[in-house]
């Protein structure tokens, strides 16, 4: 199953990938979802901070993300997870392109592949497509908010304070 999300973010490529790909590690900054993230302190493929990165997500736990493409030049990067995936699902796969529109704005283009296992959750697809048609929408609006303001998205703050709490 894929589920794909496209966003026009009011900054630069380069701006953007400085967020995306050069802070590859520091998602938690401005993913609500993403309550920790650290890099396993290999370099990765392309020049990466890291080829693993380790996150903490809310509802799931503790997740393992592969590095399986890099690209500064062409401003993209694709991670699989590899641990931590709930029981139902296979496997998960996760790209991110930014296009320059223009000196001022990009084009962001997120597709999310999901691989559901057993009965189960192939009879929940539609339920499972819905929640994570909502994750990658919020991940791409907070991904913008983040990097258009320099501040984290108001549902990220909040998330802050309930971990807070």
């Amino acid at each position: 199953m894929e589920i794909t999300q496209e966003i026009i973010i009011n900054k630069s490529v380069a701006d953007c990938w400085a967020v995306l790909g050069d802070q590859y590690t520091e998602v938690y900054k401005w993913a609500s979802a993403v309550h920790h993230a650290e890099g396993d302190g290999n370099p990765g493929i392309n020049g990466a901070s890291c080829d693993v990165r380790g996150c903490s997500v809310e509802g799931i736990g503790k997740i393992e993300e592969r590095l399986i493409a890099f690209d500064p030049q062409a401003h993209f990067l694709a991670y699989m997870v590899t641990k931590g995936l709930p029981a139902m699902m296979q496997e998960a796969k996760n790209s991110w392109k930014l296009t320059a529109i223009n000196h001022h704005q990009t084009r962001l283009n997120m597709k999310a592949t999901i691989q559901p296992r057993g009965l189960l959750a192939n009879l929940m697809k539609p339920m499972i497509r819905m929640q994570f048609s909502k994750l990658t929408r919020h991940l791409t609006e907070e991904f913008k908010h983040y990097v258009e303001t320099g501040q984290p998205h108001p549902r990220k703050l909040k998330m802050n304070r309930k971990m807070a709490a």
